[in-house]
């Protein structure tokens, strides 16, 4: 059984730790990534309901204000 030597281990334990921050660099950056997405897909979807909801306003507005019907005014 072959022994690993103190260099060994120190050289095993930079490399690891190498390693483990260069995957929590790409942790980071795909972390960035995904909120930026989410958030232009929020915004999106925000501009989307609000173009909605002001056709819907104009809509309504011209819905609740027909031209009232002339009465004939006979006595």
């Amino acid at each position: 059984m072959k022994t690993l030597t103190n260099s060994m281990l120190c050289t095993l334990i930079h490399l690891t730790r190498n390693q483990l921050e260069a995957k929590r660099h790409e942790i980071a950056e795909l972390s960035q990534y995904t909120t930026k997405v989410i958030r232009e897909s929020y915004n999106s979807e925000v501009e989307e309901l609000v173009a909605i909801l002001e056709i819907l306003h104009g809509f309504l507005k011209n819905q609740s204000s027909p031209e009232q019907p002339t009465r004939s005014t006979k006595k």
